[in-house]
């Protein structure tokens, strides 16, 4: 019965481990910015934004239930470029930590009305694509997986870029997420202790 129930706690820590998001407030719930407003990394608003896990600069920042309709329904983070102001490239990023190799990562992407803002997203400063640039107001999802990475802390980082030459674009990020992919081993070590599970229960039911 112990060994059984053992095995049983080891997979579910296991599946639990795999699909838990490494990044902290990835809807960027939590943060300094009241409803209806929003604040900015470069002191354009006289508050600047702050939010748990995150780290901004220049024009990036968070709007909530504001600014067109594809920021209407919550909080989402924002990179703005400003030519008048001269504003510098604005990127926002979070470091985590983690033991695995491989990952998965995920956001939502959604572009300012009229606008043609891009982003370059990388992990450890590696490229998961090709400069991003979202079509529409419309939400789209992005999943990439990277692995060849070493244990430890990782940093996330979206860096907006305005590639239109506009003298304003602005594009908006969501539901930011970051899970660790198991490695080879650990997948078989987890199938192995699920099959000993079962003859466990198989002989006890003999």
């Amino acid at each position: 019965m112990f060994r059984s129930v053992l095995l049983l706690a080891f997979a579910s820590a296991f599946a639990t481990s795999a699909h838990a998001n490494l990044i902290q407030n990835g809807d960027f719930s939590s943060s300094n910015v009241a409803y209806g407003s929003a604040l900015y990394a470069n002191g354009f608003t006289a508050t600047r934004v702050a939010a748990t896990g995150w780290t901004f600069s220049n024009g990036s920042g968070i709007i909530d239930h504001s600014w067109d309709a594809m920021a209407s329904q919550g909080t989402v983070a924002f990179l703005q470029n400003y030519s008048p102001l001269n504003w510098a490239d604005p990127a926002l990023s979070q470091v985590f930590s983690s033991s695995a190799s491989s990952f998965q990562v995920s956001f939502q992407l959604s572009q300012r009305d009229g606008n043609h803002e891009s982003v370059n997203v990388k992990l450890d400063g590696k490229a998961l694509a090709p400069t991003l640039q979202p079509v529409g107001s419309n939400w789209t999802t992005y999943t990439f997986n990277i692995a060849g990475l070493t244990g430890g802390s990782h940093t996330l980082s979206f860096n907006g870029i305005n590639l239109s030459g506009a003298s304003d674009s602005t594009l908006f990020i969501d539901n930011v997420s970051v899970n660790a992919v198991p490695e080879p081993a650990s997948a078989a070590l987890l199938l192995t202790g699920l099959g000993l599970a079962g003859l466990i229960r198989r002989r006890r039911a003999k």
